[in-house]
């Protein structure tokens, strides 16, 4: 893998660049407002005569308890880049170079304009940025774990000026997204200036087939040993819109102790049965735990995509 240079598109069948965080704002009135929200854009090389870009927004409005999701398309010859991507969908934007990105999208009652800037070297995941995901194939995915956010939210028409902290995915290279196969995945950052990544992956049948953790802290990154790694799913949730079960609740196991992961709504799922694109549940999520003997807390994004679920 080579940075910057890998940050822009390339022309495999599949490639996404992911961003969530974690927002807060305060009114005239002096409330404390909070906010997640993930913007996702997906590049599909061959399933159209031109390339296929899928952009998925979606907002966790904590103060009101209420999700919000939308979904844009074009079609389009691959942008070209060195060492940086832009990318447009439908009037939603993202643009990076490797040190800072910017984001501009809007739901109806919502729409973002962020900054965020890198606070830590990017996070190569498995051997040198190349990961197994067993059922589907190998791929090539870092992130950026910890990038400081500042900008604005418009709230049904109040512009609230924002910060916090986000996480930013690239992936490309899957040799094989439409297996039928599912995961459960994590982007964690705690209070204490760790982060961690962690996914497990199901077969059909819904068996833990493939896991993979990386620690992140301010002396680097580093993968987790397989045999101190473990999720157990707290409960579920189906949803009435497309009837799919998801976990909703979760306890990591990882070196030195545990992480139980929580979502704030039960209801996050983004899409739905009728749209092209996936249908996944992504969740703003609270953490809290105990690691090397102290108590631990945070916060983190859950993406969970059930077995038999296709893009």
């Amino acid at each position: 893998m080579r940075l910057p240079a890998d940050e822009a598109p390339h022309r495999g069948p599949v490639e996404w660049w992911y961003f969530n965080g974690h927002l807060t704002a305060t009114d005239a009135a002096g409330q404390v407002r909070h906010y997640g929200y993930e913007l996702v854009t997906f590049q599909f090389v061959g399933l159209t005569p031109a390339p296929l870009y899928v952009a998925n927004l979606s907002i966790a409005d904590l103060g009101r308890g209420q999700f919000h999701f939308g979904s844009r398309q074009a079609v389009h010859p691959v942008p070209s880049g060195h060492g940086a991507f832009a990318l447009s969908t439908g009037g939603w934007s993202m643009t990076g170079d490797g040190t800072t990105d910017r984001l501009t999208a809007a739901l109806p009652g919502y729409a973002l304009a962020l900054h965020l800037r890198s606070l830590e070297p990017p996070a190569l995941h498995g051997r040198g940025g190349v990961v197994d995901l067993g059922p589907f194939g190998v791929s090539s995915y870092y992130s950026f774990t910890d990038l400081a956010t500042t900008g604005t939210i418009v709230d049904h028409g109040v512009r609230l000026a924002v910060t916090g902290t986000s996480w930013m995915d690239h992936e490309w290279n899957i040799t094989d997204l439409f297996s039928g196969a599912g995961w459960d995945w994590f982007s964690i950052q705690l209070d204490n200036g760790t982060q961690y990544m962690c996914y497990f992956l199901r077969d059909r049948a819904g068996k833990v087939v493939a896991s993979l953790a990386t620690k992140v802290d301010r002396s680097g990154s580093a993968g987790v040993p397989g045999t101190a790694l473990g999720e157990r799913v707290l409960g579920h949730w189906t949803s009435p819109a497309t009837g799919i079960t998801y976990g909703s609740g979760w306890v990591l196991t990882l070196p030195g102790g545990h992480l139980t992961v929580r979502p704030d709504l039960v209801d996050q799922e983004v899409g739905a049965a009728h749209q092209l694109g996936p249908v996944y549940w992504e969740g703003d999520s609270t953490v809290s735990g105990v690691l090397d003997g102290k108590a631990v807390s945070g916060v983190a994004y859950t993406e969970l995509n059930p077995p038999g679920q296709h893009l």
